[in-house]
């Protein structure tokens, strides 16, 4: 540990002397990439390994950002690939609801719009600063949140709950709070999806929204939580994959179908992947050096989101998709789609003259000028034995998540849950892939009750004949609980209830009274108006859930406030 401590700091001393007139267009280019990898266990012999080393080795990529990892093994594989790399690497990952967002064995906090729900903007600070803590801890020095979307489009199945709400004003108070609180410690932190992702229809993970508004509506409220992210110092901007006609209506090409599904991981529907549009911010010169550069004053790494979703792959291939985004300004390429090709384009791009050395200049100094703030030390096991997950941590995450419970209608006389009544709990998911995702909601409720629940579980490939045994239950229980998990997963592309649960809701005996927790999407509401109790808990978390529960009993105050409409049919 002492060898490696001293060549970290070594590297990092390397990294402030390094100008950027010391490097090879070769070193200059790869520090402009960032490639995605998972923190797990890999031998050195193992394929994933070798391709890690060769990244950082022979392209001389920047960065890493982390996918679903594991804390120790993110830390020891984070330590070897610094050790490698000459200059100190970006390491990243999607933080937006603490570590256990991608970090499996660690805490997975309440999403930004149950922060949101608890009235307290200093909870965002707080949670930005612990989501820094931990991470740099484990070697951590770029987070990819917060996002700073308005969500005032309820069939958003993307950012949704992602989102601090519907209010631009109150969503820029959060981001900047966040901002602050991560950027507090040695750490970067990323405003996204700018322009302004929440207002669409479309998941860009599968191919490319529109948002047709007028540059007036975006400076209303697109841009006022991305100028209050600016206004709070934010290190970095990320770009997101949609189409702005007002600002740029450059038509986008469309690949040939077997072309783009090939590199489209979400959809392979040719219908989604061959829509057309016009270019995505993240490759436009008026979005990115026009708008956020000259009309908002950014001056700091603008990085665009993933460079493999359908949004972008849908039209540009991996080496073309590269250039135009340099071209447009921007400093860094996350996670393309082939990052080989894409680096030998940018490279013959800028030997024939389509981009200048300059331009490529420009980048690699805000590169280097951030990583020079960075951590001077290495992370430690010590460290990350005394800092990651900590008791009281967890306690500020359960605090959060039992502030943020909200009570949007109510039956009188339903709650709290009587101790002695019979439950009947339907988890009902809009993911055929996701087993009981409201497990704990049954294990808390089974301490609680003195006569065990029964527990069923409907989603999209549940038959309505599926729905008898939960009514012939209900005959027999005094409440029926539903569990709505029904939320915003990446690259799922949509958010509806199943029908075998319109069919239970129509079916179910007047005589029982129903009580429905969402844990994803407050929207869901508009599908089943007719439930007289509903409540908010606007994530499936474990914090969520015993939050939830503890709120249905009547063990804490349900103080919540919707940071958003729900449109409900008159």
């Amino acid at each position: 540990m002492r060898r490696f401590a001293f060549l970290f700091l070594f590297l990092l001393s390397a990294c402030a002397t390094t100008r950027v007139e010391d490097l090879s267009l070769d070193e200059k280019i790869g520090q402009m990439f960032i490639v995605a990898a998972h923190g797990r266990f890999m031998n050195e012999d193992s394929a994933t390994w070798q391709e890690l080393r060769r990244h950082v080795r022979d392209n001389h990529v920047g960065g890493v950002i982390w996918y679903a990892s594991n804390v120790h093994d993110t830390a020891w594989i984070t330590r070897k690939l610094q050790e490698l790399a000459p200059i100190p690497l970006f390491v990243s990952a999607d933080l937006e609801a603490g570590i256990g967002m991608r970090f499996a064995d660690t805490t997975y906090w309440p999403p930004a719009m149950a922060v949101a729900a608890t009235g307290d903007v200093a909870l965002a600070e707080t949670a930005g600063r612990i989501t820094a803590m931990e991470a740099r801890a484990i070697g951590i020095n770029y987070i990819f949140a917060p996002v700073a979307d308005v969500n005032v489009n309820a069939d958003n199945p993307v950012i949704n709950t992602r989102s601090f709400g519907e209010d631009p004003e109150r969503v820029g108070h959060f981001v900047a709070a966040f901002v602050r609180g991560v950027q507090s410690q040695p750490m970067l932190a990323t405003a996204k999806h700018f322009p302004g992702h929440g207002d669409t229809r479309v998941d860009t993970h599968r191919s490319l929204p529109v948002l047709d508004v007028d540059r007036a509506r975006l400076d209303r409220v697109e841009l006022v939580p991305f100028r209050a992210a600016i206004d709070a110092n934010v290190a970095s901007i990320m770009i997101g994959h949609l189409g702005i006609p007002a600002l740029d209506n450059t038509p986008a090409p469309v690949r040939p179908p077997d072309e783009a599904a090939a590199e489209n991981v979400y959809t392979q529907d040719a219908a989604e992947t061959t829509r057309a549009g016009v270019v995505p911010a993240s490759l436009s010169p008026r979005v990115i050096t026009d708008l956020l550069r000259r009309d908002l004053g950014f001056k700091g790494l603008v990085i665009g989101d993933a460079f493999d979703m359908g949004g972008l792959v849908a039209h540009y291939a991996a080496g073309e998709a590269a250039v135009r985004a340099i071209e447009a300004g921007m400093d860094i390429v996350l996670k393309s789609a082939d990052t080989d090709t894409a680096i030998a384009a940018v490279k013959d791009a800028v030997r024939s003259g389509r981009i200048s050395e300059s331009r490529i200049d420009e980048s690699v100094r805000r590169i280097l000028l951030a990583k020079r703030n960075l951590d001077k030390q290495p992370p430690s096991p010590d460290g990350i034995f005394r800092n990651v997950d900590t008791a009281e941590h967890r306690r500020i995450a359960a605090d959060i998540a039992s502030r943020a419970i909200t009570l949007v209608r109510e039956e009188q006389g339903v709650l709290p849950l009587s101790k002695n009544a019979r439950v009947v709990i339907v988890t009902i998911s809009d993911l055929v892939e996701v087993r009981n995702p409201a497990a704990l909601v049954q294990e808390q409720i089974a301490r609680r009750a003195t006569q065990k629940p029964v527990a069923f579980q409907l989603d999209g490939d549940s038959r309505l004949e599926d729905t008898d045994a939960i009514l012939a239950a209900a005959n027999n229980a005094d409440v029926v609980l539903l569990a709505l998990a029904v939320r915003a997963v990446s690259g799922a592309g949509h958010l509806r209830l199943p029908d075998a649960a319109h069919e239970l809701m129509k079916r179910l005996p007047p005589n029982v009274k129903t009580v429905a927790v969402s844990f994803g999407s407050p929207y869901v509401l508009r599908d089943l108006p007719t439930l007289q109790t509903y409540l908010c808990a606007y994530g499936v978390q474990p914090v969520m859930q015993t939050a939830a529960v503890r709120a249905l009993y009547g063990e804490a105050a349900m103080t919540g406030r919707l940071p958003v409409t729900i449109p409900l049919p008159h």
